[in-house]
C-alpha cells in the first residue's frame, strides 16, 4: 500500500488469534495505576537492588516497571521551579529545559528510569501503554537479544506494538556489556521524551580499569535534541512543504536553560531552569559515559574547557586509548571517555556544539553543562557562545569532512583509525560470504503526496508490514516484501515504498558497503544495526564524483584498504557524506533485524531495511 507510507500501521485485526494484541476498553489510568505511577516517579535509580559492583559469574534478575503516557513538562508537579531549584527535582516534575509542552514519559520521568545492571543479568521490564490513542514498543538499543529476538522492540518486525491499555513483559539477557540506551521505537516517541540510559557494566579487565579511578553511576551523560513543541507537530509540515529543518536545543540529563522566567523579587533579573552539573575531585580520573540521540540531523561536538578527553570505548567495545581535544557524536552513538581532573579547582564548561540542522548555516544550536571540582564555590559567569564550542586540536569521529565544516585547525581521527582491544569470537578477515551494497540518498518525489526530500536506501522508502515479521513470518512472501527492485505495485512513478528486506544466510560472514551520494543534504547518516555489532573495516570521503558503482568497482578490485584485524566494533556508525563506510559481521544471531538511520525523522521517512537472518 502507498497510503501514508511514513505512518505506522496497526496489526490487522484478523490476526488477533495469533496473539499480536488485545484491545482494551479504555486507556485511562485507573486509580491503582495512578498510585503506582506516582510511586515509580519517586524511586531512585541508584537504590535498585541490581546496582552493585559487578563480579564475573555473579548474575541477578532485575525487575523494572514502565508506565508510559503523555504528560506535560513544567507541570504543577514542578512547584516553584526554577525559583526554588530543589522543586525542579520534585517527583513527577519533567523540567524539559523549562518549556511547557507535551511529553511522552515512562513513570513521569524524562529521561526515564535508568537500567543499571551487570553483564549477563536477566532484565525484566513490565511495560504498560497508558496512552489513549498510540501504539508502543520499547527498543533496547545495544542489546543483541541473542536467543530473545522477540524482545528487540522493533514494531511490526519483532512484535506487534502494544495497543492503548495493554501491557507487555520484556525479558532479556543484559549482553553485551557497554553503554546503551532504551527508547520508544514508534514514530517520534523517542524524541518526545521516551528514552533513558541502559548501562551494562562488567568486571573490567585491567587494560580498562587501570585507566581511571572511578566509574560513577552519576557520570552518565544523556544528550537529546529537544524542541519547544512536539516533534510530530514540527517535522511533518517540513516534509509536506519542502521546508527547512532547524535545531532548537539540547537537553542534558533532562536539563537545559531554555525557559526564561522573571524574578519574583527583581523585575530586571531573568532566571532559567538549572543546567546539568557533574562533580570531580582534583587529582582523580573519572570515566564518563556519553549517550546522544536526535530527531533531526544534529551531531554534537563535545569538549571540556582546559581538559582533554581520553577516549576508551564506543557502543559495546573498547579500543586502544586515544587522547583528543574533542569528539563528534551522532544520533544513536555512545562513547566512554576518561577525564583527568588535573586542573585548578573550579567549575568548567562542558561545551556541546551542534552541526548539520543545528549548525551555523541554520540554528547555531549549542548547550553547556558544568564540570565542577569538589569545593568549587563559583560557576562560570560568562555567557557561552556557539563558536566557543569549536575546539581546535585532535577530534575523534568528525562528520561533514567533505563539506559543511571547517577542520583547518583540527587533526582528524576516524573510527577506522582506532584499534580494537576486546578479544573477538570470530574472524572477519576472510572473503565475505555475502556482500550488500547500500546507496544512501535524499531525493525529491513530487509524484508523492509530500515532496520530501525522502531519505532512502537504494531508492526505496521502507514501510512496515501490517503484521509482525518475526512472529507471523509464515505470512511473508514476495508479494509482501521487496528486495532491491520493487514490484510496480509498490510504486507511484519512481517513488517506491515497500517492506525492504534482505535475506542473509545464517553464520555467513557479511560485508555491508554503505555509500552516501546525497547532494541535497550535507549529512553523515548514523546507521544502526539491531541484534549485532559490526567491525568498521574502512571509511573514506570521495567527493562530488561519488557513486555506488564507483565504490563497488573499487571494492571488487580490492582497491579499498581495509583493517581486517583489531578493527573497532560498533552497532552505530556515521557514514561520511559523499563517501563510504564498510562494515563486517558474522550473521550468527537468527532473526529479523532492523537496519536504519537513527535520526528519528529519517527513520519515520523510511530510511531503513530489515536483515532476515
Amino acid at each position: 500500500s502507498l497510503e501514508a507510507p511514513f505512518k505506522t500501521k496497526m496489526c490487522l485485526i484478523k490476526f488477533v488469534l495469533l496473539s499480536c494484541f488485545i484491545f482494551k476498553a479504555s486507556a485511562l489510568l485507573s486509580v491503582d495505576t495512578t498510585k503506582r505511577q506516582r510511586q515509580l516517579s519517586v524511586d531512585s535509580d541508584f537504590s535498585h537492588p541490581c546496582v552493585r559492583e559487578c563480579i564475573t559469574g555473579a548474575s541477578m534478575v532485575c525487575y523494572y516497571t514502565f508506565i508510559v503516557d503523555w504528560y506535560t513538562s513544567m507541570s504543577v508537579q514542578c512547584g516553584d521551579c526554577p525559583f526554588n531549584t530543589t522543586a525542579c527535582s520534585n517527583p513527577g516534575c519533567i523540567v524539559g529545559g523549562g518549556i511547557v509542552r507535551p511529553v511522552i514519559s515512562a513513570n513521569r520521568r524524562t529521561p526515564g528510569p535508568a537500567i543499571l545492571v551487570c553483564e549477563n543479568d536477566t532484565v525484566i521490564v513490565d511495560v504498560t501503554n497508558a496512552m489513549d490513542k498510540e501504539l508502543l514498543t520499547i527498543h533496547w538499543h545495544g542489546v543483541h537479544q541473542v536467543g530473545s529476538p522477540y524482545m528487540d522492540g522493533g514494531p511490526y518486525v519483532t512484535q506487534c506494538p502494544l495497543t492503548p491499555g495493554d501491557s507487555f513483559r520484556y525479558q532479556f539477557l543484559a549482553s553485551p556489556h557497554g553503554t546503551h540506551m532504551w527508547h520508544g521505537h514508534v514514530g517520534y516517541h523517542d524524541s518526545s521524551g521516551l528514552f533513558g540510559p541502559l548501562v551494562v557494566r562488567r568486571q573490567e579487565p585491567d587494560y580498562i580499569s587501570s585507566l581511571y579511578d572511578y566509574d560513577l553511576l552519576e557520570h552518565t551523560i544523556t544528550i537529546w535534541h529537544w524542541y519547544n513543541l512536539t516533534d510530530a507537530s514540527v517535522l511533518p509540515p517540513v516534509l509536506d512543504t519542502y521546508g527547512g529543518v532547524y535545531g532548537y536545543g539540547l537537553l542534558v540529563n533532562g536539563h537545559a536553560p531554555f525557559g526564561r522566567f522573571k524574578s519574583k523579587t527583581n523585575s530586571s533579573e531573568v532566571i532559567t531552569t538549572p543546567r546539568a552539573k557533574f562533580f570531580v575531585q582534583q587529582g582523580k580520573r573519572y570515566r564518563f559515559r556519553l549517550i546522544v540521540n536526535s530527531a533531526i540531523y544534529c551531531p554534537v561536538q563535545i569538549s571540556i574547557d582546559n581538559h582533554t578527553l581520553l577516549m576508551i570505548s564506543s557502543d559495546t567495545n573498547s579500543y586502544q586509548p586515544v587522547e583528543v581535544d574533542s569528539l563528534m557524536v551522532n544520533a544513536g552513538e555512545r562513547f566512554s571517555f576518561v577525564l583527568n581532573a588535573n586542573q585548578t579547582p573550579g567549575c568548567y564548561w562542558m561545551r556541546l556544539r551542534g552541526l548539520g540542522d543545528c549548525g551555523p548555516k541554520k540554528s547555531s544550536t549549542h548547550g553547556e553543562v558544568f564540570v565542577c571540582y569538589n569545593g568549587a564555590t563559583t560557576e562560570p559567569s560568562d555567557i557561552p557562545t556557539y563558536d566557543e564550542g569549536r575546539r581546535p586540536g585532535k577530534i575523534l569521529n568528525p562528520v561533514q569532512v567533505f563539506k559543511g565544516e571547517d577542520y583547518s585547525k583540527n587533526e582528524l581521527i576516524l573510527l577506522s583509525n582506532l584499534t580494537g582491544m576486546d578479544p573477538e569470537k570470530y574472524s572477519y578477515n576472510g572473503t565475505p560470504d555475502a556482500t550488500i551494497y547500500i546507496q544512501q540518498h535524499a531525493q525529491l518525489y513530487f509524484e508523492a503526496d509530500a515532496p520530501g526530500p525522502w531519505q532512502q536506501f537504494n531508492n526505496i522508502t521502507f514501510e512496515f508490514t501490517p503484521f509482525s515479521m518475526l512472529t507471523q513470518r509464515g505470512m511473508l512472501s514476495a508479494s509482501v516484501v521487496c528486495d532491491d527492485v520493487p514490484d510496480s505495485r509498490h510504486c507511484i512513478g519512481t517513488f517506491c515504498v515497500c517492506p525492504y528486506t534482505k535475506k542473509v544466510p545464517l553464520n555467513a560472514l557479511v560485508e555491508i558497503v554503505l555509500v552516501d551520494i546525497s547532494v541535497l543534504r550535507e549529512q553523515d547518516h548514523p546507521i544502526h544495526m539491531h541484534g549485532y555489532k559490526f567491525h568498521v573495516v574502512a571509511m573514506g570521503t570521495i567527493g562530488d564524483n561519488v557513486s555506488l558503482d564507483y565504490v563497488k568497482d573499487l571494492n571488487e578490485r580490492n582497491l579499498i584498504p581495509k583493517k581486517l584485524v583489531n578493527a573497532p566494533a560498533k552497532d552505530t556508525i556515521s557514514v561520511p557524506n559523499a563517501g563510504y563506510a564498510i562494515v563486517r559481521f558474522k550473521a550468527n544471531n537468527p532473526g529479523f533485524w532492523l537496519f536504519h538511520c537513527h535520526v528519528t525523522n529519517h527513520m519515520v521517512l523510511g530510511m531503513a531495511m530489515v536483515l532476515q537472518v
